[in-house]
């Protein structure tokens, strides 16, 4: 009998490391190591979520919104940069992403959902070329169908808009109170989904703190390995 759980992933910083790719492109694009990494990265995430709001709108392209990320990160780092180097950055960036591959932890948690029958469904915000992209190399679809893989471009509308996580209960068959919603961005994926009413793994590499005044989520995994215990858990 199928397991009445769902489990919905986000790409990004879920299903792979993204600081890995972008580090690597970055220092190389420089041409030296950076003294603060997870500063960087978090100044990037956040010039990144900003650029993606212009770039969804119409405001500027796609091409635009990736130099002026890279561009606004190292001006708030304070560090000299050009835009011969944040094309020579993005370049590198994309060369990286398209040697992505889930980690043999994940593979193994994925491949007991499967085996488990649990529901396996994914919700990711970016252009829909791009997250496809990503989706073909890095074999997602061993675990996840096409068809229940929504991304944002294709679809109209972004995490963390309540629209997105209906559309992908009607698409997926979804049962609101049964779905888990797991993703890295506490605004995108976490605060979204428990505002559509679902339920909340937080992905939460980087151990960021829970917003102050904001409800926290079901459960929090700072490791694959926790992650793998939490969704043991939930599908017993």
């Amino acid at each position: 009998m199928k397991n009445k759980v769902s489990l919905i992933f986000d790409i990004d910083d879920t299903l792979y490391s993204q600081m890995l790719p972008l580090l690597s492109a970055c220092e190389d694009s420089l041409g030296k190591k950076l003294e603060d990494p997870e500063r960087f990265y978090r100044i990037f995430c956040k010039r990144s979520g900003e650029m993606f709001l212009f770039s969804e709108s119409g405001q500027v392209t796609i091409e635009q919104s990736r130099i002026y990320r890279i561009m606004n990160t190292m001006k708030d780092m304070e560090i000299p940069y050009t835009e011969e180097m944040a094309r020579d950055f993005q370049r590198r960036y994309q060369e990286n992403q398209s040697h992505l591959k889930v980690s043999d932890t994940l593979s193994a948690i994925l491949d007991k959902c499967r085996k488990e029958e649990v529901f396996l469904g994914i919700i990711t915000n970016g252009p829909l070329n791009h997250q496809m992209s990503k989706y073909h190399n890095m074999e997602l679809k061993r675990w996840f169908p096409q068809d229940y893989v929504l991304v944002s471009a294709g679809v109209g509308f972004a995490k963390p808009d309540e629209r997105i996580f209906r559309l992908a209960e009607k698409r997926m068959g979804l049962e609101r109170e049964n779905t888990y919603m797991i993703g890295d961005s506490y605004e995108n994926d976490i605060l979204g989904a428990m505002n559509a009413g679902w339920k909340t793994i937080w992905m939460n590499h980087h151990r960021y703190p829970v917003p102050e005044g904001v409800k926290e989520p079901d459960h929090i995994a700072y490791t694959e390995e926790e992650l793998g215990d939490i969704i043991s858990r939930i599908t017993q």
